[in-house]
């Protein structure tokens, strides 16, 4: 039942994060530069492109110049300068994937690290334009067709990550942080000698929290309407709303942590502890589908895993809700069962 004094508990809670220039920051504006950083680097029209490394002999034959020129004029590749420094020590600093030397009896060898995707990619690009210089034709003609993937972008992928990462960190920090700085302030044994009982705090900051992930939201949406044409193919509504669900389960998990606590660097380390293997395993920012087999199932068990799973098949695939019962339940049993447990062991003082 809402009566007043939780109508209040909610007003303070919004005066709280207004009040707080470094909340404000971390909830609207770090998601925002997110956004731009990685949407900029990895959504790229142009291909990819390779650092080069190149070795030759002293007196280069006219076969090595021939060469030489050939892999210069290909626009995806990038060469370094042998003389200005070791190659190898360029290598180590990511400036170049592979060093690509020319022998006088017209041949070439690699140097690489085959533990490096990139250059693995980058030395097979590199001998096909080597191949084709010696005259090497593809046996098969082959043609090439654009297709337009909606929602196949990184950037598309990128931001209901990012919007779930947001609402995880603000919501386990934003409130966290508050109630331990309640009590160490004995603020919350002020509200013990009043008729409020915890259900009515523990409600107050589940609303509270509603409110601010207005501002979060739109803060994200918005940026990524207007810089990246970001769509929502599913229904808005229903994409909110699963936003919501999110928000509640970690405002939930985050009255658990800070049921009991009375110091503030422990309660930013359970917070920590939470967050970051999440952070790392749930696909916010590459798709977990990499991990080993039982890893991916045990992540689905994660609620950032089924936030950014469910927000992704809203906006990306265009599910309505009801089909989304796994990350449904998965968020409801986070809400509910945290929020019980905080119930009967929250304590004022």
């Amino acid at each position: 039942m809402i009566n007043r004094s939780m109508v209040e508990q909610v007003k303070c809670r919004w005066r709280e994060f207004r009040r707080e220039p470094s909340a404000f920051f971390w909830v609207v504006f770090m998601p925002i530069l997110w956004m731009l950083a990685l949407g900029f680097a990895f959504s790229k029209p142009h291909p990819e492109t390779y650092g080069i490394g190149w070795q030759a002999p002293a007196h280069p034959s006219a076969w090595t110049e021939a060469l030489l020129h050939a892999l210069r004029t290909d626009p995806q590749l990038k060469f370094r300068d042998p003389d200005a420094e070791d190659l190898r020590t360029h290598m180590m600093r990511g400036e170049i994937s592979v060093i690509v030397t020319s022998h006088d009896d017209n041949k070439v060898s690699y140097s690489l690290d085959q533990n490096n995707p990139e250059a693995v990619r980058a030395q097979k690009y590199l001998d096909d334009v080597v191949q084709r210089f010696g005259g090497r034709q593809d046996v098969i003609a082959k043609d090439f067709q654009t297709v337009q993937v909606e929602g196949g972008r990184y950037v598309d992928f990128l931001i209901p990550g990012l919007l779930g990462l947001s609402i995880m960190t603000s919501s386990l920090f934003g409130v966290g942080m508050t109630i331990v700085s309640n009590r160490k302030e004995n603020l919350l044994k002020r509200y013990l000698a009043t008729p409020m009982r915890a259900y009515e705090y523990i409600v107050s900051h589940l609303c509270g929290r509603m409110i601010v992930l207005l501002a979060e939201f739109s803060a994200v949406m918005i940026t990524g309407f207007a810089v990246f044409h970001f769509k929502v193919y599913g229904n808005f509504l229903s994409f909110f709303v699963f936003a919501v669900l999110g928000a509640a389960a970690f405002t939930s998990i985050a009255l658990l942590c800070a049921a009991r606590t009375r110091s503030i660097p422990m309660i930013s380390g359970v917070t920590n502890l939470i967050s970051l293997p999440m952070m790392m395993l749930s696909g916010v920012f590459f798709s977990k589908n990499n991990f080993p087999e039982w890893l991916i199932k045990a992540t689905g068990y994660l609620p950032l895993t089924a936030l950014n799973d469910g927000l992704r098949r809203i906006a990306l695939e265009g599910q309505p809700l009801h089909t989304l019962g796994f990350e449904i339940a998965v968020l409801a049993a986070y809400i509910v069962i945290p929020a019980v447990i905080t119930q009967r062991l929250f304590k004022w003082y």
